[in-house]
């Protein structure tokens, strides 16, 4: 993959977790997912596992060490 690849995929990803942040759409209704969890905080949840997921992958295919200084 490209350098000019990852770069573009790397924004996309970072404006597409912060659209998901800020959740315009999304109002949360007293319901429960899978019993136990709100449902806004089971979406908080998924959003943090997709931006550790995100942050991975950025470390080992966006930063690396001959792009650097």
């Amino acid at each position: 993959m490209s350098s000019c690849t990852r770069l573009l995929l790397a924004w996309t990803g970072g404006i597409a977790l912060t659209v998901l942040h800020l959740a315009p759409w999304f109002e949360p209704r007293p319901r429960l997912v899978l019993g136990v969890l709100p449902e806004e905080l089971a979406y908080r949840l998924g959003w943090m596992v997709l931006a550790f997921a995100y942050l991975v992958w950025f470390t080992a295919s966006v930063w690396r060490e001959e792009d650097g200084a």
